[in-house]
Order: structure tokens, then sequence, then C-alpha cells
């Protein structure tokens, strides 16, 4: 009987270790007061934004990293020796923070959606990657192609958390 229930014990904290691994992205306004009274706050916001979207200028908060898109563009740029070839070819320039303790390794973090829901590929150009030193920052760059132009979905999570992806809607012509 002593066994079961510590069982139990054990198994409700692994679930409630696993739930708090599963943190929202929060948007961030670039504020640093951390008063008690703001970080009650802010969860509480947290709670009300689960299904918002973010956009370009807008930074999406994780445990262990921030995300700024930075801006989207089209190019005309094309690489010769790529595999397909898209309707048109995106530029995704972003900042992105560590905030961790560990290095942080980015670059094939960011799954972009076309105008029609489909999940699109990297696109061959001079895309970023690499491992970034805590408490520092990067400037990124990746290329996507897109096949169906109108308001894209460009998701962010780090490559190794639970976290939900942060959503960013853009439109592209």
């Amino acid at each position: 009987m002593i066994k079961k229930f510590g069982s139990i014990l054990l198994g409700g904290a692994l679930v409630l270790g696993l739930a708090a691994c599963g943190d929202e992205p929060k948007k961030s306004n670039g504020s640093t007061d951390t008063d008690q009274e703001d970080v009650s706050k802010e969860q509480d916001q947290a709670e009300e934004t689960k299904n918002e979207t973010f956009a370009v200028g807008d930074t999406a908060e994780f445990k262990d990293a921030k995300f700024t898109l930075k801006s989207v563009t089209t190019t005309d740029e094309r690489n010769e020796f790529a595999d397909t070839d898209p309707a048109a070819v995106i530029v995704i320039e972003y900042e992105l923070e560590n905030l961790s303790d560990n290095d942080l390794s980015y670059g094939m973090d960011i799954t972009v959606y076309d105008a029609d829901g489909n999940q699109m590929d990297t696109y061959p150009l001079d895309n970023s990657m690499g491992a970034l030193a805590s408490g520092k920052k990067v400037q990124g760059v990746e290329a996507h192609g897109i096949e169906a132009l109108g308001t894209i979905e460009i998701h962010y999570a780090p490559i190794v958390s639970f976290d939900k992806a942060a959503v960013f809607e853009v439109e592209v012509n």
C-alpha cells in the first residue's frame, strides 16, 4: 500500500513538472519592472492571450530565449542548385537573445506556413545557423520558399524546449 501511494505521488509530481515546461510565449514591450504586482499581472495577461498572434516588430519571450521578428521581405535571388522553384522566396530577419545559462542552438527553429496553410521548406540562401552563448544576441536570417502569397504564419520556438511556438502573422504579396 505504501509503495502504491508513493508511486501516485511521484506520478503527480512528474505531471506537474511537465506542465510547467509548456509555457506560452509572452509579448514583450521592453519593460524591465519586476515588481511582484507586475509579475502577477503578466501571469493574468498570459492566460488571456493564449491564442495571441504576433506581428513584425514584436518580441516573443520564452523561458530561455527572446525572439524578435525584425522583417519579412520577398527576394528575387534564387539558388541555381535548389531542388525547388517556389512562387516566391521570403527572407526572415530576426534577433534572438539567449536567456539561459547554456548555449542555445538556432537555425532550425522557424516553421513557415503559406497562405493556404501548407508548411514550407527553408530555401538554400544565406541562412543563419549556430549556437548562441549565454546572455548573447544574434541577428539571424532565414529564407523560405512560398507557394501561396497572402497572410502567412511564421512559428518560432526554441529548438530544444517544450514551449508552445509563438505565431507571427505577416502579409506577403
